[in-house]
């Protein structure tokens, strides 16, 4: 047949809106190649690259280096001697009566107090054992950190297969409404199976976007620990999973009690408390002040007939050595509320030492028992896991097929679903007891 005007009118109007459309098209993705790098690409990361990262920016670890720091320079000058500084002193004797002239003296001398105690040393000391204390303190909260963030790399691991998963059913749900909807509109389902599935899709699209929303607070999370310029752009590479640790309890426990910095912090404040006692007794003692100095007495007379000098005056200037010794009596003991302050705390570091080895054995049991019984409920689903893709071809070929109703098919679709997120919450409530049980064992994750 020969084409008319009005139809060759219309192949051309339609090639038009065609070639405008790829035109739309093929502009829309040239302005997304665009995109800056830092939204453009994400970043993955495995866990050894997130816990150096941690190590240095967390903010557990920066605030274990301040106080570590704040330590060192208080103890810094604890031990400097002479503890106080030397003394001048000086004065004039005008004599008397008031502003005589005829007669004045003048001294200068220095005075120093003397550290006969040994009480620079002890405050050495003291300021060692601070500095000691601040490093187990930091190394107690490097281990905190470390945990917060093995749990956060397991948290954005998880949203991540999490996200994939509700994307990939979400597919599946809109594929079964379109052809239930398909079907409805050719009389061969009812309205009403059309509406269910539809709603079906919309409840998958709803997980989705929580999944979505699950994953920028675990990349929130993540870039708070490591300091990321850009979170959204953060991803995880997935770790393999071991099988826990096959030592019984009481070797657990007593690897614990040896690594566990809290040990030695308790011991460490005891020490601590110790040596401030020991500071506030011996800076309580007199100490003596020494002072060397000159002192210079001059006297003038006036001249007198009747003198046995004649008529001219005299003068006489006399200089001589002064040393001088001073020692405080110990009437009050200045430092008696320092050293029960410190007793006191002594004991309250030997009593919680005592404390801690129970929580520690505590905590590693608790720790071995859930890592234990999460290992064995994750290893039954990894044995189910590799038959669900199959369940699900079964399940959207049956409903194809007509051999199962609509009603069965959401059903086990949504079995599916919930199966496949709870292997990945078997799996993240694995990794996490293995990361307490290194906690429990002062171990890094």
């Amino acid at each position: 047949m020969t084409p008319t005007r009005d139809t060759r009118g219309t192949e051309m109007a339609s090639g038009r809106l065609h070639r405008s459309r790829r035109a739309m098209f093929a502009a829309l993705a040239a302005a997304l190649t665009l995109v800056p790098a830092p939204y453009a690409r994400s970043e993955t990361l495995t866990w050894a690259q997130v816990k150096a990262r941690a190590a240095a920016r967390s903010p557990a670890a920066v605030e274990a280096k301040q106080g570590t720091r704040a330590a060192r320079a208080e103890a810094a000058g604890a031990g400097r001697w002479p503890r106080t500084n030397p003394v001048l002193t000086g004065g004039v004797d005008l004599g008397a009566p008031f502003g005589h002239p005829e007669q004045r003296t003048f001294s200068v001398g220095i005075e120093q107090e003397l550290d006969v105690f040994g009480v620079a040393a002890t405050a050495a000391d003291a300021g060692q054992q601070k500095v000691a204390v601040a490093e187990l303190e930091g190394a107690v909260l490097k281990l905190d950190g470390l945990a917060e963030t093995a749990e956060a790399f397991i948290e954005l691991e998880r949203a991540q297969r999490e996200l994939a998963v509700w994307t990939e059913l979400d597919r599946v749900f809109e594929r079964i409404a379109a052809g239930t909807a398909a079907a409805s509109r050719a009389g061969e389902r009812s309205d009403l199976e059309a509406i269910l599935a539809s709603a079906e899709s919309a409840g998958a699209m709803t997980e989705l976007a929580g999944a979505q929303a699950e994953l920028a607070r675990a990349q929130a999370r993540v870039g708070v620990i490591i300091a990321a310029a850009d979170p959204s752009s953060l991803r995880v590479a997935e770790e393999p999973v071991r099988p826990p640790d096959g030592r019984g309890r009481d070797a657990l426990v007593a690897a614990a009690l040896r690594r566990r910095p809290e040990v030695g912090l308790w011991r460490a404040r005891l020490g601590e408390a110790e040596a401030r006692r020991a500071f506030a007794a011996r800076a309580a003692l007199p100490e003596p002040t020494v002072g060397l100095g000159v002192e210079t007495e001059r006297e003038e007379r006036e001249a007198s007939p009747v003198s046995p000098d004649g008529a001219s005056g005299a003068r006489h200037e006399r200089t001589q050595l002064q040393i001088t010794l001073s020692v405080p009596l110990p009437f009050f003991d200045r430092n008696q509320a320092e050293r029960a302050r410190a007793l006191a705390d002594a004991s309250s570091a030997s009593e919680q030492g005592a404390i801690t080895a129970r929580q520690i054995s505590a905590a590693v049991t608790r720790a071995k028992s859930a890592a234990d019984a999460s290992w064995a409920a994750l290893a039954r689903w990894q044995a189910i896991a590799p038959r669900l893709d199959e369940a699900q071809a079964m399940v959207e070929k049956g409903y194809a097929a007509g051999q199962v109703d609509l009603f069965d098919t959401l059903a086990s679709a949504e079995r599916v679903a919930r199966a496949r997120v709870q292997i990945l919450e078997a799996r993240a409530a694995y990794l996490k007891a293995r990361a307490e049980l290194s906690r429990a064992l002062g171990e890094e994750p």
